[in-house]
Formats: structure tokens, sequence, C-alpha cells
């Protein structure tokens, strides 16, 4: 060991008598210290600007062209050129043999010269470690575990690195050649993780080598074994493949035997990685501060109950747009956006079904006119060049499962024991499930899904059509993320013609009815809510005659009119409803939205509530009418060319209950119903809405997992980050001149003046 740290402190003292170590050394100084000034300037900037930035820490160093992403992208163009010289300069001046013939070890020489490397790669390190501690004096309540996630995940990628560029230098005797060599080695294996993907023995294999991508979980603060394990094979295996360099150079052995030895520690090497990037192997740390890489509470309490493995098969359709989600050149990529459940569920199992059969989508028969569902299938078959007769038949899908009532769209059937469950993509930016809809899948193999049923037969609110005043983007359009369906609930039409089941409908939606319900069907709600029932009830204006009769059987009214509210920018009928946050706490229960100043929610055409004498339930006001500029108007019609005018005096102005929550025990639970004045709120048109900025959709999803006793939707909110800027404008000049001026001006002075002392020495 004396023999191996003498040999790395010769090599590390002749690596600073270079000049290249000292303008390496600068050079990220100056290229760090510019990204992470002008990273820290645009959020000071927007913060000036009003422009609140939470989650600070993340952004510099972790986000889009941030700090370490773009660091990790120079790293690579520095290795060569200080390990180029590590073995090539000894083989080239011939000293080599003297190391030979004396009695150092091979291993001594090449452990000495690769920890010479590595502490200069810490030197490096420490530059960027340097900022992270500059971040606790400009960021308050700075995540510096973030940062120190970030910086392990660097210093063994260039730790890597050097491994490599030790291995090349061992195979030339020239200089440049070493370092042109370790710089096509690096690109190699940044880029093997995209080679034959579309095989399947060959996947797992190539995608393991890849080193693309092993650094992004630790930068983004997720600590795994398997990276790490990573990052100490491939250090192992370059050093050990430059021990057997060198040491076949002191043997005699035939080239058969050399090669066997090299294949045989390739591959045990391999094994070991193999085994190592085994999901039930692997251990995590998350090192952010909301543990954002991990999955919440509730999911984890989900996951966790599952006593057999789950299985997943995912049906991509040739046709649809989303098909190359799951291609077999992407299953890896794939597999990865389940990572966060296999931690806790290594036994999952994934398959995939091929087909093609007809989409709703009209682009690609405009992109293929006059070519058939085959035609255009075979044509894109060899446009990915994959085999047609992997791709099932319309006739043989259907055999297998019916995906018509999910247009034929990408598709995971997620299935155990004897249930199952849809996880779908969705026609957003993101496109795929998100931790709340992933968690609410499995969710529903354990539990029975809370049935939502919405009356019909009197011209109600539609949840199939798409249309301005209908629902069914809250409810059952199956392209959008947080629609009931795919938050947990099963969604359906009934009818009142017949009593309704104690288990038939968990929860039930009367949406402004047009027509008066019928005395039996009155007689059938009767029992419903006698027997507990929850329900939702939502009325207009102009339905009121159809809608009292209803509410009358809670005790409660709609009042004869409709509001109106002053505004510059909306209809006099366009309201915008408070949140009253004293009862949404107390009723609903903790919401994320409700951290805002001001909770609006949109009502086009409200009416106010009234609770008539000896109700038998609590009554809470949920959603409230602003007293100042909004009040009652006995008519339905107004004249818009008309100004409106407030006929109140001051002491007349109070604010009018749209919403409200009625609860009660009965039957040893608590019976839930919810009674709104507007039926427009949760419409397709509000949910939508750009402007202005309302809570309509939030308001929406929380009502039903009040419903659902919590059950669903998943609650996978996280808290909110704490960590934002505290710099100011003098001390962000301090920070350009002092790490971008003085410091590099500072160290390149000293080390020329320490260099020329030398050379005259």
């Amino acid at each position: 060991m004396k023999t191996t740290l003498r040999i790395a402190k010769i090599e590390l003292s002749q690596l600073f008598y270079s000049p290249v170590a000292w303008i390496v050394l600068i050079v990220l100084i100056v290229q760090s210290g510019w990204q992470y000034h002008s990273m820290l300037e645009r959020i000071y900037q927007a913060n000036e600007m009003g422009q609140g930035i939470p989650g600070v820490t993340s952004r510099i160093f972790a986000g889009f062209r941030s700090l370490f992403p773009q660091m990790q992208e120079y790293l690579y163009l520095y290795i060569p050129l200080l390990t180029m010289g590590l073995i090539s300069r000894e083989t080239n001046s011939g000293s080599i043999k003297l190391l030979y013939s004396s009695p150092i070890k091979v291993s001594e020489i090449i452990l000495g010269k690769y920890l010479a490397i590595m502490g200069y790669c810490l030197l490096l390190i420490s530059v960027l470690l340097g900022l992270g501690i500059l971040t606790l004096f400009t960021v308050k309540n700075a995540e510096f575990s973030l940062v120190l996630s970030g910086i392990i995940g660097l210093y063994m990628l260039i730790c890597a690195y050097a491994a490599i560029g030790l291995f090349m230098s061992s195979l030339t005797t020239y200089q440049v050649v070493a370092a042109i060599s370790t710089l096509v080695v690096l690109a190699a294996l940044n880029f093997i993780g995209g080679l034959w993907q579309d095989i399947a023995f060959v996947r797992d294999i190539t995608y393991f080598l890849s080193m693309s991508g092993r650094v992004e979980e630790s930068i983004n603060g997720l600590l795994s074994s398997s990276d790490i394990f990573y990052f100490i094979i491939v250090i192992i295996l370059f050093l050990g493949l430059t021990y057997l360099k060198l040491q076949f150079e002191r043997e005699t052995l035939s080239k058969a035997s050399k090669a066997i030895r090299y294949m045989g520690f390739i591959a045990t090497m391999l094994i070991i990685g193999y085994v190592s990037a085994l999901p039930q192997f692997i251990l995590y740390k998350d090192m952010t501060a909301n543990k954002g890489r991990t999955l919440t509470a509730a999911s984890q309490k989900i996951i966790t109950q599952f006593q057999e493995p789950v299985q997943i098969t995912t049906y991509v359709n040739l046709l649809d747009d989303n098909y190359h989600s799951g291609v077999p050149s992407g299953h890896n990529s794939d597999k990865k956006r389940f990572d966060m459940y296999l931690r806790y569920m290594p036994y999952l199992k994934m398959d995939y079904v091929y087909y093609w059969d007809h989409v709703a989508n009209d682009r690609i028969y405009k992109e293929n006119p006059g070519l058939n569902d085959e035609q255009i299938a075979r044509k894109m078959a060899k446009i990915n060049k994959l085999p047609f007769d992997m791709f099932l038949t319309p006739k043989q899908i259907r055999e297998k499962i019916d995906l018509s009532t999910e247009r034929n769209r990408f598709l995971r059937v997620l299935t155990y024991k004897d249930k199952s469950a849809y996880l779908r993509v969705y026609d957003d930016l993101f496109k795929h499930p998100n931790e709340k809809e992933t968690s609410a899948a499995f969710k529903r193999l354990l539990v029975d899904a809370p049935v939502v049923g919405f009356v019909g037969g009197h011209n109600e609110r539609s949840i199939e059509r798409s249309g301005d005043r209908d629902y069914q983007v809250a409810t059952t359009e199956i392209a959008f993320r947080y629609a009931l369906v795919n938050q947990g609930f099963d969604v359906r039409s009934i009818e009142l013609k017949q009593p309704l089941g104690p288990k038939s409908v968990d929860i039930l939606v009367i949406a402004d009815p047009m027509v008066s319900f019928s005395t039996s069907e009155l007689q059938h709600l009767q029992q419903f809510i006698e027997h507990g029932g929850n329900m939702m009830i939502l009325g207009e204006p102009e339905n009121r005659d159809y809608i009292n009769p209803i509410l009358g059987l809670l005790n409660i009214e709609m009042d004869n009119g409709m509001l109106v509210q002053q505004s510059k920018n909306y209809d006099r009928d366009f309201i915008l409803a408070n949140v009253s946050k004293s009862n949404w706490l107390s009723t609903i229960g903790e919401s994320n939205f409700l951290g805002k100043d001001s909770v609006l929610v949109s009502m086009p055409s409200a009416a106010s509530l009234t609770v008539l004498p000896n109700s038998p339930f609590e009554v809470k006001p949920l959603l409230v009418t602003q007293a100042a500029n909004t009040w009652a108007q006995e008519g339905l019609k107004f004249d818009r060319t008309q100004v409106l005018i407030d006929p109140r005096s001051n002491a007349e102005k109070k604010s009018f209950p749209i919403a409200m929550t009625l609860t009660r025990d009965v039957k040893n639970k608590q019976q839930r119903i919810l009674v709104v004045g507007d039926a427009d709120f949760i419409n397709n048109a509000e949910l939508i809405r750009q402007s202005p900025r309302t809570s309509n959709f939030s308001v929406m999803t929380d009502l039903f997992r009040w419903f659902s006793n919590d059950q669903f939707p998943i609650n996978t909110n996280r808290p909110e980050p704490t960590d934002v800027v505290k710099v100011t404008a003098s001390q962000l000049n301090y920070i350009r001149w002092g790490w971008l001026v003085l410091l590099p001006i500072g160290i390149a002075g000293a080390v020329t003046t320490f260099l020329i002392r030398r050379k005259r020495r």
C-alpha cells in the first residue's frame, strides 16, 4: 500500500507541474460559475418581478439546462487530456521496462496512477461542491442534500471516465492517440444503449452497458445502488483490463490464453453488473427534501398490500399515435416509467401484445389516402422495420380482448388475481400516467371502485357528449387524465324507474333535470336518501321548478331568480364564487389548492340556496358569493344594454350560498350530500376554461375524494418546496466578479509564478 501511495503522490505532483491540469481546472471554474450565475440571476430577476419561484435549488442544479446537466456534457472532454499520458508516457520513454524490472507489482503501478487521477477528479468536483456551499448563502432553505447527490453521481462518472482513459493509455505509446481513443470509447458507451434494442436477448445487455443517463437520477436527487455499482464495475473492469494488458507483457502466453482470460474477466463483470441491476437487489436513497423521487405514503400503502406479482399487459395498436411507446426497441425506456413501483414490487411482470385495428384518429387516414387499415399497418411496420406477422389482426385481438370501448388506443391492463384495471395514455403534454393515475389503477385491483351514477331520463347533463354544457371531460373521457374513470371511479348512467340497490351506486348525481321526476322516481330517491346514500344535486335557475321537488326531500330550496355580479370582463350572470375555507377544511379536509390567496370557482348562471326549517342534516355553505359585488335578481332575464347598478345599500350587502354540504350519521356511516345552485361549474367548457384562473377542476376532484371517503382520487400531494432565492443585486455582482474573474485570475497568477520559479530552479 505504501508503494501505491508513493506512486500516486509522484503522479499527482507531475500532474500539477503540467499547465494542462491547471488550465482544465480554471476552465471548469469559469464554465460552472458562468452557468451558476446565469441561473441564479434569472431566478433573482423573476423574483424581483413578483414571480416567486420555489424549488430554487433544483432549478439551479438539476433543472432543464441547469448546472449539473451542463457540466455532465463537458466533463468527458476534460478527462482524456489528463489520462492520455498516464501509461503511454512511460511506454514511450521506456521507463515502463524499469518498472517491470523493479520489485513493484503491476497492480501497484495501476492503482497508484489511478489514485492520482482520482485525487485530481476530487479537486475538479470540489469546484461544484463550492458552488453548492455558496448556495447555502444565496438560497433560503437550500436543499444541500440534493446538491450532494448530484456531486456524488458526477464524481463517480468522472472516475469511470478516468479508468477508461487509463486503459486506453496502456494500449498505445502516443498520447494523442490515447486521448482520441478515450473519447471514442466514451462516445460508444454513451450510445450503445440505443443499439439492438429490438433484439430481446441483446437489449438488456446493451442497455446495461450504456453510460448515458446513469447520472440523471443522482442529479435529480436519487441515489441507487444499481447506478453506483455500475460505475464501480466500469472502474474495476477497465482497471482489470489495464492490469491484464500490462501483466501479459511480462508473461509469455498464447493469444488463445490471453483471449480466454480477457473474455472470462469481462463476462464475470457483466454477470455481476446484471445481477446488481435486478430490481429485487437495488437499494435507494432519496436525497430530495420532499422525497419527490419516491412514491408518496399513499401509494406505498397501496403497493405493499400486494401479495402476488401484478401482471401489466400493454396493448399496442400500430395505427395509434402512441404506438412508439411500446415497440420492442423502447421496452427498457417504457419499463423505467414504473421504476418507483419496482422498488416495492420487484417481481412486477410486464408483457406486450401487438395488433392493428381501426382508430378514431383521422390524421393517419388523411396522411394515407386510399389505403385501408391493413395497408397502412403494413406500411407502418415497414417504416419501423418490424415484422408484420408480429401484429395480431382485428379478429385475433378481439378474441383476446375487446378494446373498442377504449377506441383501440394504447392501453395497459393490470391484472391481479381475478381483478383487472385499465391504465391509459392521455392527450396532453406528458402523455403517460403519473403516480396519481398509476396508483389509482393499482388500488382498483385491491378494492371495489366507487360507482358514480348519473341519473338520466330527464334531459340531464350527459356524461357521453362533448358539448360545452355536458360532463364528458370530467367523467368518462378516457383521453383526459383527470376524468373520474382515470382516477379510480366507475361512471355510468342510471335511471330511477326501479329502486336503487344498497350497493348499486356509491355516489348518485342528479345534474340539471329539465323534466319533472315522477312520483315513483321521487319515492325511489327518498328511499336512497333514507338508506344513507351519498348524492350530488346540481340545478340551474331556469329549471328551479324541476329541481326543488328533489331538494325538498333534503329540506333545501333553490331561491327564485338568479344571481348577478358586477364585472369589467364578464356577463352579469357569470359568477365567480369563493370557497369558504373554514367550512371546506372542517368538511372536505385539507386540499392543495387552498394555499392560494383567493380560490375562485366560475359558475355561469347560478342561484342561491336556502335551508328550510327542521333539516335533519348539518348544513354548511361551501361556495359563497362575494358580498360587495353580487346580489340576487328576481327575474331570469335582463337587458344587456342597460348598465348594471347595485340596488342595495351597504347595510343590505351580504354573501349568498351557492353550494352546500349536508351531512348526518345514518347506519353507522356519515351520509354526504352536496347541493349546488349551478350545474355548469363542472361542465366541459368550465373545466377547460383558460381565463379567469379558477379552481373548478380542483374543487370537483376533491369533492369526489370526499364522497369516496378518501379512497379516490389518490392523494399524491407533496410538501411544497420552501427554498427561495435570497440573494441581492449587489451580491450577484460579488459572485460574478469573485468567481468568474478574481478566482480564475488568482489561480492562474499563482500557478504561473509557481511554474516559472520551478523552471528556473
